[in-house]
């Protein structure tokens, strides 16, 4: 009999399951797959090792929601700086997201002249700052309460940041800079694409502030793929089944029995590191539950995916990440960036023998890539990965004098298929006003006992909004969790 069973080896599911061991709590972790993290992990294909997603970091800081986790149970990050976090390119033009903020917004004037950016981007500081500096008090769950909690433990943050919930980015944007032309207005957008699911004009001001700023926080490369950290927080929990594929999940008096491909466990309470989708699919109770969520949350974003080795000469000081915008959408995808992440030089895993890692992605619409024929689904993955490729090869040239050893696509199915995400959906809910805050799901479920963690539950996306997540869930069932 566990305390705990955690469902889903996803940074989630790794944190839960290493802060509820780090307080005495009997802990078994099941991973369907042989890696953890996901679509957030590293994976082994024909002796060559992929990070599964863009495999950007922040959050390492003390002050900062994964950093303050690392702190408390003791755990060694195998992470370096990086700056500048990454290279946008906009029309052709590279454009260095630098750490240090009047670094970046000299790099911003020079890209987009003519524009009076310096009140904008004051604002956008304060209000991020702002944000941060309440994360700790923004929990421990979405609830009326939260705002009350924030104002009387900062209440100068609160108000500068309160009613930023309510006005749209690209509202505000206007107000301070004017009319913008669509090169900076694309450059905004995919900040916020990439960190809140959506674009400028569906993120309120308070999110996007976090999105835009992201790369003025440490930004850290992974050495070993994602995966390695992963594992550096699930050293800390004794119990961990791999390769063990939960079935189904029965509600007892006493608490639950878990059934398998390995046998049945018995476990007092469960955590699911599963999307609010997929819930349902495991245990009967959450149906309905499951069945609100698709008809609420129906707006979601998958991706499309090159995984790449190559061997030869890379640039020295490459930037590990950069982002391509384009004027019009990749065909077969509908999205106007590609995101492009480089292993390093020295990097024991993802660089053997003079080789490097490459992961490619691209946002894309799950519609897309459902009801084809196996034909049709062959011939359009391939025209993807081609005409991806190709632009590649148009904004980083040097890539065309390296050999590629191995080229491997993934999409939506992909994506379901292997880590069994709905409708091979990524990046979790979209942060919109619609969503956010008070409208964005909850960790409790309707089954006492059972409880949500992931990007698809308050406060959402990447290693900070999930790591967050997971804090906020165990402030509420376990006091003696004392994150912060």
């Amino acid at each position: 009999m566990f305390d705990y069973a955690v469902v889903g080896g996803g940074i989630g599911g790794v944190l839960a399951s290493a802060l509820l061991s780090h307080v005495g709590k009997e802990v078994i972790l099941f991973e369907a797959l042989d890696y953890l993290g996901g679509c957030a992990g590293t994976f082994k294909k024909k002796d060559f090792y992929y990070n599964a997603g863009a495999a950007t970091f922040v959050g390492a800081e003390e002050h900062m929601p994964v950093g303050k986790i690392a702190k408390y149970l003791g755990v060694d990050l195998p992470i370096k700086p990086i700056d500048p976090a990454l290279v946008f390119y906009v029309d052709g033009k590279p454009i260095n997201r630098w750490k240090e903020p009047e670094k970046a917004l000299e790099e911003i004037k020079t890209a987009f002249p003519g524009i009076d950016h310096g009140s904008f981007w004051k604002r956008v500081y304060q209000v991020s700052s702002s944000m941060w500096n309440m994360w700790c008090d923004s929990l421990p769950y979405p609830s009326f309460i939260t705002p009350i909690k924030s104002f009387l433990n900062h209440p100068k943050d609160f108000l500068s940041t309160f009613f930023c919930n309510f006005f749209s980015a690209k509202r505000v944007a206007k107000i301070y800079l004017g009319s913008f032309n669509s090169d900076y207005e694309l450059f905004l957008s995919h900040h916020t694409l990439i960190t809140a699911q959506a674009f400028l004009e569906d993120v309120p001001f308070s999110v996007a502030s976090l999105g835009f700023t992201y790369p003025n926080l440490t930004n850290y490369y992974v050495v070993g793929g994602m995966g390695k950290l992963l594992e550096s927080f699930a050293e800390k929990v004794k119990h961990v089944s791999m390769k063990t594929r939960v079935k189904a999940i029965r509600k007892k008096s006493w608490g639950f029995i878990l059934e398998t491909n390995r046998g049945n466990y018995e476990a007092k309470r469960v955590i699911l590191n599963t999307t609010i989708w997929k819930a349902g699919d495991l245990i009967e109770e959450l149906k309905d539950f499951s069945q609100r969520a698709k008809r609420r949350y129906s707006n979601l974003w998958g991706a499309f995916t090159i995984y790449m080795t190559v061997e030869g000469e890379i640039p020295k000081g490459f930037a590990h990440h950069h982002l391509i915008l384009l004027k019009e959408p990749i065909p077969y995808t509908g999205s106007k960036s590609l995101f492009v992440s480089i292993s390093e030089e020295q990097d024991p895993m993802l660089s053997k023998n003079n080789t490097r890692s490459i992961t490619v992605s691209t946002h894309t619409r799950l519609e897309l890539w459902e009801g084809l024929s196996k034909e049709e689904y062959a011939e359009k993955k391939e025209k993807a990965t081609e005409y991806c490729l190709k632009i590649l090869q148009e904004y980083l040239p040097f890539l065309g004098n390296l050999k590629k050893i191995q080229v491997l696509s993934g999409t939506p199915r992909t994506f379901e298929r292997y880590t069994g995400r709905y409708r091979g959906s990524v990046g979790g809910i979209p942060i919109t006003k619609d969503n956010f805050p008070f409208g964005y799901p909850s960790p409790l479920t309707p089954v006492e006992g059972v409880y949500l963690v992931g990007d698809t539950v308050f406060p959402g996306q990447g290693w900070p909004g999930v790591s967050m997540g997971v804090i906020n869930l165990l402030k509420f069932i376990e006091r003696d969790v004392k994150v912060c």
